[in-house]
């Protein structure tokens, strides 16, 4: 989730997080907005070692070689690495939240 003060942001947007974050194999992670842009990919999920699914603009792709889906494993790791979680994301969501409020 990027938060840029040229999108909306509510303060709804943020339940999901919450409830989500609280599920025991689940780290909601916020790369700030600040952040060099080390990984230019499109929004995917990694469902095992043996699907990830990558929506574009015209169509969802489902990716299956194993060779592609390590690439998508690379990507992930690196933005993992570059997100704020826990208290860090609760910090960067209420400064966003006191930007769009003032």
């Amino acid at each position: 989730m990027r938060l840029s003060s040229s999108l909306p942001f509510r303060a709804a947007s943020s339940n999901p997080s919450r409830s989500a974050g609280s599920l025991p194999r689940v780290t909601f992670g916020i790369i700030p907005l600040t952040t060099e842009a080390r990984v230019l990919f499109n929004n995917f999920v990694m469902y095992d070692n043996r699907l990830v699914t990558e929506e574009g603009s015209t169509a969802k792709l489902r990716v299956t070689q194993p060779r592609e889906i390590a690439q998508y494993g690379r990507a992930f790791d690196m933005l993992a690495g570059q997100s704020a979680t826990r208290d860090a994301a609760r910090a960067l969501i209420r400064r966003a939240m006191q930007i769009r409020t003032h």
